[in-house]
Parts: structure tokens; C-alpha cells; sequence
């Protein structure tokens, strides 16, 4: 399938104008935009500017606030609990995770929990926003329910992501790892009826709970190691949702079926300061030497060397800040016609920069 190829830094600020376009506060519009087109620079391709539809949607139906301003509701001790106030997600998170690393800065751990707000994109960039700041990270987020319980034919819980991330020494990425509780997170799903592409194996079932690899005939998708993913799902969905007064399993809201009423999707902040403990740089020294000694195992047959999590993902990054980031025709139409209709015009493919890879 052909694709066509934006430098990040134009698809950003083009994303940007497609929300102000659509009312959302231009800073608000710079930080979803931002969120979505460091998805794709990371080869999060289900969590990138494929979403600017459906957000526009949500934000042209009164949805979303297109005035978004979360609120701090209440704190005690090292705990706040932030209400986004129907917010994009992405505005809601930022707000808590500052509030969690204020209070981690001050208690040595911090702990935000957010209610009433919407998808927050992929969990992977806020933790690393922390670990570029010497924090340990750990996000957890319910979402609506597209995830049959272990042994179920009925969808009851969500995709529920967890992401965290670490600092890894001077100079060093953070240490990054950002999963579904899901076999696959349901957004391959939408890209895949999307692109006409075929669903792996074991990945979704059918309304009736029968395993399919059709797209358009997946009705839930699977958890993730069987009843281990149910687990994580479901400590999950205590911990964001229930913990933070969100809703829960089909009391979220369904982001692309639900046109009456805001979501309620939940999320927690965990950050943790290393200074009030061991320390921040030999936190990131331990860390550090635990990569380098994964890195340096003997790879198995088959394998050319041992990675560590999210390290295919800041390749993919560095190689698409160079070639730019390649978005398929048939999302390049969609984008394409939303520009237009919006009055801000099609994306431009344009040169990239030239950057080591």
C-alpha cells in the first residue's frame, strides 16, 4: 500500500490548526497535536493522527471541552484528585501528571487520579515526559469496553493501557515500556478496517465469541495472556477508574458509538522521586547497568540481539524524523478531506529534515 510522507514538525502544526479549526483552545490544540504526532514519529501508529477524526467529532458534538480546564478537586498528602472537567485527555493528563510531580517532589511519591476524562492517546508520553526529568513513572488508564473477560463471549472490560518509564543515565533515553492489557490495543482493530488489512491470529473475537481475524467482524478483542491480561485489566480498572470516582467497565462512554454524553474514562499518575531514596543519579546508574547487561545477553536463535523495551519504538523515531512519517492514501484521504472541510486544507507532504538516524 503507498504512502505518503510528512516531516513531524508540519504534520504537528497542521494537526494543530485542524482542532483550533474545530474550536479547541489553540494551547490545548498544540498539546493534543503534539501527542498524536509523537505517536507516530514512535510508530504508535493506532494511537497518532489517525485519532484527529474522531476527536474533531467529539469536539464539533460538545463532547469535549473545547475550553478545557481541569481542576485540582481535592489533595491529601501525597494523593490529588483531579476532575478533567470532560477535557481531551491529553490536557487532563498533563494537568495531573504536573500535580503528581509536584507532590512526588515534595513527598518523594506522588499519586494523581483523574475522573471525567476522555482517551488520553498513547500512556508511553507521559512517563517519559517524568524520566526526562530524573521521576520514575508509572501510568494506568480504563477505557470503554472492548475486551471480553477471560472465558467470556461478551466485552466487559477494556484495553486498559499501563505504561512506565525510567531514566537511564546521563545522555541516555528513558527506559520505556507501554502496553495494552489486551492481546492488541483496539485501535489496530479500527486501522485495520481502516486499510483492508487482515487481523493476526488470536487477536479478536466475533459477537459470539469465536475467534476471527475480519476486522469489520470483531466485535471485542482478547486479553492479553489470558487471565493474566483479564487481571491486569481488571486492577486497572479498580485503580483508575473506580479509585478516582470514574466510571467503569460500560459506564466509560464509547469514544466512536456514544454521541449523548461525554466519556468518563479514568486515569492515574504515579511518580516517584529516586532523591528520596537511593538518589537520582545512582537510581539511574543501577538503571543503566541493568540495560546494558540485558543488552549484552546472548541473543536465542533467530535473534540478531536483545532489546529492551522501547527501543524499537525511539529507532523508529530517529529513522522518521530523517524519512518522515509515513501515513497510508487511505488515511491521508480521510485527513484530507477533514482539512478541507475544516477550511485549514490538506496535509503537505513536504521535504524532511536531514537528521542522523
Amino acid at each position: 500500500m503507498s504512502a505518503h510522507r510528512y516531516a513531524a514538525d508540519a504534520l504537528r502544526s497542521w494537526s494543530a490548526d485542524v482542532l483550533r479549526a474545530a474550536g479547541l483552545r489553540a494551547d490545548a490544540a498544540d498539546v493534543v497535536a503534539d501527542t498524536l504526532v509523537d505517536a507516530d514519529l514512535r510508530g504508535v501508529a493506532s494511537h497518532g493522527v489517525t485519532r484527529l477524526p474522531i476527536y474533531v467529532q467529539r469536539l464539533e458534538r460538545g463532547l469535549l471541552d473545547a475550553d478545557p480546564r481541569p481542576v485540582t478537586e481535592r489533595s491529601h498528602g501525597a494523593v490529588a484528585w483531579v476532575d478533567a472537567r470532560h477535557a481531551p485527555g491529553q490536557v487532563a493528563a498533563l494537568h495531573a501528571l504536573e500535580e503528581a510531580i509536584a507532590l512526588a517532589e515534595v513527598h518523594g511519591v506522588g499519586l494523581a487520579l483523574v475522573r471525567r476524562s476522555s482517551h488520553y492517546g498513547a500512556a508511553a508520553y507521559y512517563v517519559m515526559a517524568a524520566a526526562r526529568r530524573g521521576l520514575v513513572a508509572l501510568t494506568v488508564s480504563n477505557v470503554e469496553p472492548d475486551v471480553v473477560p477471560y472465558g467470556g463471549a461478551r466485552s466487559a472490560l477494556g484495553t486498559n493501557p499501563l505504561a512506565f518509564a525510567a531514566p537511564v543515565g546521563e545522555g541516555e533515553a528513558p527506559l520505556v515500556f507501554d502496553m495494552a492489557t489486551s492481546q492488541v490495543a483496539m485501535g489496530k482493530v479500527l486501522r485495520a478496517r481502516e486499510t483492508g488489512e487482515t487481523l493476526g491470529e488470536g487477536w479478536a473475537v466475533d459477537g459470539h465469541g469465536r475467534p476471527t481475524t475480519d476486522p469489520h467482524a470483531a466485535h471485542a478483542v482478547v486479553p492479553l495472556g489470558g487471565a493474566k491480561g483479564y487481571g491486569l485489566a481488571l486492577m486497572i480498572e479498580l485503580l483508575a477508574g473506580a479509585l478516582a470516582g470514574a466510571g467503569t467497565m460500560h459506564g466509560v462512554g464509547r469514544m466512536y458509538d456514544d454521541w449523548d454524553a461525554p466519556q468518563d474514562v479514568g486515569h492515574m499518575f504515579l511518580v516517584i522521586d529516586p532523591d528520596a531514596g537511593v538518589g537520582r543519579a545512582p537510581f539511574a546508574e543501577a538503571a543503566a547497568s541493568i540495560v546494558a547487561s540485558l543488552r549484552s545477553t546472548p541473543p536465542a536463535p533467530g535473534f540478531e540481539r536483545v532489546l529492551v523495551p522501547g527501543e524499537l519504538e525511539a529507532t523508529h523515531a530517529r529513522r522518521a524524523s530523517s524519512a518522515g512519517i509515513a501515513l497510508s492514501e487511505p488515511l491521508v484521504v480521510v485527513l484530507s478531506d477533514l482539512g478541507r472541510r475544516l477550511g485549514v486544507g490538506a496535509p503537505v507532504a513536504s521535504e524532511v529534515p536531514e537528521v542522523d538516524a
